[in-house]
């Protein structure tokens, strides 16, 4: 609990990406909070000076509209396959789109999304097989799963969403903070009004690794 702010702040945005928590205990060993990317971003838009760093940065700065494709997978491949895109980008969600759908105009139109948190459905029903049919198949087989659970269904109402934050040309970071925060998740998919499709896949933590140079 005596511990630096700056400490967990390096920690939080060190070079393992399966870092996302860290728990703060005291002296007798009990566990006070558990801090996460999130409460950095709480923390950045109260204090002046970091709100001031947020406001000058461009959410642009996120927008990987040529390598999008890279980064989703293909309605027709198989699930295996995004588990290992998700894996490889060190993320928890990823886009389900088709060449046909998102053409080569940058950026990708997504028809749906997939995340590591689906796994729990493939654990509970033991039907490891549907990992290897199409994305496609693999989606309409989870949402019968999700149909019976009120909090579940919920949520997949958000996904079919895709929890999208448009991005203007004069966005900054800051609202880009605000936005994550509004939606409670720790990753969210960002659109370009240019293009009118997902041009970016962010998270707290990387706002957090992109603006701690300035804050140090």
């Amino acid at each position: 609990v005596h511990q630096p702010l700056s400490d967990i702040l390096s920690l939080l945005s060190g070079s393992s990406p399966s870092v996302r928590r860290c728990p703060v205990i005291d002296s007798q060993g009990n566990m006070l909070h558990v801090f996460t990317c999130l409460d950095t971003l709480k923390l950045l838009l109260r204090c002046a000076g970091p709100a001031a760093v947020l406001q000058s940065r461009a959410a642009r700065t996120f927008d990987r509209r040529g390598s999008m494709m890279e980064i989703s997978v293909q309605h027709d491949d198989a699930m295996l396959n995004a588990l290992r895109i998700m894996d490889q980008e060190g993320s928890t969600i990823c886009p389900v789109t088709s060449r046909e759908l998102s053409g080569d105009m940058g950026g990708v139109v997504a028809s749906g999304v997939v995340s590591v948190s689906d796994l729990k459905w493939v654990m509970s029903s033991g039907q490891f097989d549907i990992l290897s049919q199409p994305v496609s198949k693999f989606v309409n087989w989870r949402d019968c799963n999700v149909t019976a659970n009120l909090t579940d269904r919920l949520r997949q109402e958000r996904l079919r969403r895709f929890n999208v934050i448009s991005v203007r040309a004069g966005d900054s970071l800051h609202m880009l903070a605000q936005r994550i925060l509004e939606s409670k998740l720790q990753r969210i998919f960002l659109s370009s009004e240019e293009l009118g499709r997902i041009v970016g896949i962010v998270s707290s933590r990387d706002i957090l690794i992109e603006v701690l140079d300035q804050l140090r």
